[in-house]
């Protein structure tokens, strides 16, 4: 049975306090999430003069300039490194995205975070992916907002030095993405063209979508959690309550137990079904001790016990050892 790795994606809706950043660990401690992500930047090093707000972050947080608002939703390193021995404690992966080359490299030589991830934002980003080239661990990265060769352009470079574990991740890189956007599958069409795992980042509102997602084989989910819907905070909106979340990863868990093995084979469940459902060869009518069968000698009715009606070839033609009464299963023992 396949088990989906489930990401828990806080990024910035600690609001910048690492006491509600702790609090939502704590929260997802034993629901079943195999990881829980954050997101670390250092301001100065992301936005120039010219950085804007996206319209969603302009409609969610308050009169103040792209700068100033990610300033205040920035945990420190220290704080993210003290989460990231909670998660453990909690036995739950830490993970961490960072939109610098310093905060990467501080993730990934003092952190030692595997796997990385690598947001939409970022597909583009020479430094950062030239500085994964040389990463040992495994990669996910998002597709948000890029085309099938930005796509190939990325991974070529993440794999110059050596091939890398990377897992696509589909993603709509909308804040809610609405139904008619979503386009899974490209969960197909991400696996068929890079001949890779695929997982789905997911900023639909709601859980049909990841469970879709993993109805149609990916390896991973990911899905912004909040305390409120109503907090302040860019991303809030779109994001979903952690009690909603983990009745999502149980659904998610009853999903693959559904979805099952590729192999076909018959289950024990189903072999009392089989026996009544099924048609056996039955006598038309009395047939005695000695008697050639021929077609017109035969019926088939239920239950499946004797000769499938598949293999009536088998027995026209032959002679009963005994007598058959009429409307009776024969079986291979009143044969000779």
């Amino acid at each position: 049975m396949r088990k989906t790795f489930i990401i828990a994606e806080i990024g910035p809706n600690h609001n910048g306090s690492f006491k509600i950043a702790k609090k939502m660990v704590n929260l997802l401690k034993g629901s079943g999430v195999d990881a829980i992500k954050f997101q670390l930047a250092n301001p100065e090093a992301v936005y120039s003069k010219n950085a804007f707000k996206a319209d969603y972050q302009k409609k969610n947080t308050k009169k103040s300039s792209i700068l100033e608002m990610s300033k205040k939703l920035q945990l420190t390193k220290k704080n993210h490194l003290e989460l990231s021995k909670l998660c453990k404690k909690n036995k739950i992966k830490y993970m961490c995205s960072a939109f610098d080359l310093q905060s990467l490299n501080f993730l990934v030589r003092t952190i030692k975070v595997n796997p990385v991830k690598i947001p939409s934002g970022e597909i583009t980003s020479l430094d950062i992916l030239e500085y994964l080239s040389n990463y040992k661990g495994e990669i996910f990265m998002s597709t948000g907002m890029s085309n099938f060769d930005e796509i190939k352009k990325a991974l070529n470079i993440l794999n110059k030095n050596f091939k890398k574990k990377i897992t696509l991740m589909h993603c709509v890189s909308s804040y809610p993405a609405i139904p008619k956007d979503l386009n899974l599958n490209l969960i197909n069409s991400l696996r068929r063209k890079f001949h890779l795992n695929v997982g789905y980042s997911d900023h639909s509102l709601g859980e049909s979508a990841c469970l879709a997602a993993v109805a149609m084989g990916s390896k991973v989910i990911e899905k912004h959690v909040t305390l409120s819907n109503h907090m302040q905070g860019p991303d809030h909106k779109a994001s979903m309550t952690l009690k909603k979340f983990v009745l999502m990863i149980e659904k998610i868990r009853e999903l693959e137990i559904s979805l099952g093995y590729k192999k076909k084979k018959l289950l024990k469940s189903e072999i009392n079904t089989q026996k009544v459902a099924r048609k056996s060869i039955v006598s038309k009518h009395f047939l005695g001790k000695g008697k050639k069968i021929n077609k017109n000698d035969l019926l088939f009715k239920r239950p499946g016990t004797g000769i499938s009606p598949m293999e009536v070839n088998k027995i026209i033609g032959r002679c009963l050892k005994t007598n058959i009464e009429a409307n009776t299963v024969i079986n291979y023992k009143n044969l000779k």
